[in-house]
């Protein structure tokens, strides 16, 4: 799954909380005391902190939320050979006609349809993101390898994917399709968590974080504020912005950062455009507050991102969306939320992260 830049909770977890999480601590604690727990899923740290009345039955509900994860994962991360994202593009490499798509692809699928994304969002993109072993070697792929990879040859019918007719390209070779969910499968996952949690009854309200995505249900016992840090693209340890709201709401970050190389000066990152196969330029990250969902959240990150300083802040302009962006001179740049929106976007100091 895509590694994506990270997000931090502000003011969520505490010496108190993490302790209550314990059932050693369940005399000393009260409603405003969430339970915590924070377990290594997503290819990354996932951390779920509910509130509820019923201790037992919330850690109960947040193990269930984990469970939902992995079903996810199990679906649709590209890492795991066992996954069944990994037996479809296993299947079209044998160049069969046809591939079934596990059911989570088609919501994902579904959502960038929606979202009207699909030029700057591409679950082919795999094929064109392995040619520069970001975990390896490093390679910077010619116009020809990317030329062969790119050409479209995939069709979506239905539950299904289709080999349509290609020919070699330039490069003379065709290296076989790769599907890839990872930059939608966490949020999707965070999603599945929060359903869990929700049709629980013992869970009143919860943030999850997988470090790039955020998702909160209900509000905070105590009327407080959820609070987001974002972290500097260049300094990760300082938070740049801060994202808030009441109630449910959405945070998503997409960067340069996370899985790159440099060579001649250049900076690779591994957030490409579809319709070069080339870095995404004009950005070290960017952060879309307010989607409606978990998995829009997670799209609309490297969406926008791909989209770049003048095409994203008007998307989020016209679908009521706050961004906060740092263009690649290290400017940034604040679209706010709507009026009356109940989540906001503001602009820190540098401070130390907690």
């Amino acid at each position: 799954m895509e590694r994506k830049a990270a997000l931090s909770v502000l003011g969520t977890v505490s010496l108190v909380a993490a302790l209550c999480a314990s059932s050693l601590a369940l005399a000393g604690c009260d409603r405003n005391d969430p339970v915590v727990d924070a377990r290594e899923k997503l290819g990354t740290v996932v951390t779920v902190t509910a509130y509820g009345e019923d201790r037992v039955a919330v850690g109960d509900a947040v193990d269930a939320a984990f469970d939902a994860m992995d079903r996810v994962a199990g679906q649709l991360d590209s890492y795991d050979a066992s996954s069944a994202i990994s037996a479809a593009n296993a299947y079209l490499a044998k160049n069969a006609i046809r591939a079934p798509l596990p059911p989570y692809s088609l919501e994902i699928l579904n959502s960038v349809e929606r979202l009207g994304v699909s030029e700057q969002f591409s679950v082919t993109i795999g094929a064109a993101v392995g040619l520069y072993d970001f975990g390896g070697s490093g390679h910077v792929p010619t116009a020809a390898e990317l030329d062969a990879v790119l050409e479209p040859r995939l069709e979506r019918r239905g539950r299904n994917i289709y080999l349509k007719p290609f020919g070699l390209g330039k490069a003379g070779t065709v290296p076989p399709p790769s599907l890839d969910f990872g930059g939608a499968s966490k949020g999707l996952a965070l999603d599945e968590a929060l359903r869990t949690l929700a049709s629980s009854g013992a869970v009143d309200a919860a943030i999850l974080t997988s470090g790039s995505t955020t998702v909160t249900m209900g509000s905070k016992p105590d009327g407080s504020q959820w609070q987001v840090g974002i972290e500097d693209p260049r300094d990760t340890s300082s938070v740049v912005a801060v994202a808030r709201g009441t109630g449910p709401f959405t945070v998503s970050t997409s960067g340069d950062y996370q899985q790159y190389f440099e060579r001649d000066g250049v900076r690779y990152h591994h957030i490409l455009d579809p319709a070069t196969g080339l870095p995404a330029s004009g950005l070290r990250s960017l952060t879309v507050i307010g989607a409606s969902s978990g998995v829009e959240s997670d799209i609309l990150s490297t969406a926008l991102f791909v989209a770049g300083p003048d095409g994203a802040p008007a998307y989020a302009l016209e679908s009521g969306l706050a961004l906060f962006l740092v263009d690649s001179e290290g400017r940034a740049q604040t679209v706010p939320a709507p009026e009356g929106a109940s989540f906001s976007i503001t602009e820190g100091s540098g401070s130390e992260k907690p």
